[in-house]
């Protein structure tokens, strides 16, 4: 059974590291019943939701981009629209998914480069 990967434990990690009071309501590592109806990165544990909690430190406005400066990255969708890292150079596109990613920003990680458990760029904010 796939298992979640280091690097999506060390982000939530580091995001309450920095955010002790932080909501994790919409936390997510691994697939739920719903995820695993289709393909999703959170059913191999290689993607993370993390919380959008203004109030509390973390804005995924600031954190979307961010989150792009980490090489593990393969896309991120947050606020109807979807980065592929691979095609930065057409930046940020309209996401038409059911969920609109506006309570939470979705990462997904590169599969080889999952066990790198290095800190996220937040991890070296100060609160």
């Amino acid at each position: 059974m796939p298992q979640p990967s280091a690097a999506c434990k060390r982000a939530l990690a580091d995001a309450t590291a920095l955010c002790s009071k932080r909501s994790r309501i919409a936390d997510r590592l691994m697939g739920d019943a719903a995820h695993q109806k289709r393909k999703s990165d959170h059913n191999d544990g290689n993607a993370f939701d993390l919380t959008h909690d203004p109030e509390n430190g973390v804005d995924c406005h600031f954190f979307s981009k961010l989150v792009l400066l980490d090489f593990r990255v393969s896309y991120v969708i947050w606020n109807r629209r979807i980065y592929n890292a691979d095609k930065a150079g057409k930046g940020w596109r309209p996401y038409r998914g059911k969920n609109g990613h506006t309570h939470h920003m979705h990462v997904s990680v590169k599969a080889a480069l999952r066990d790198i458990a290095l800190p996220w760029p937040w991890a070296s904010l100060e609160s």
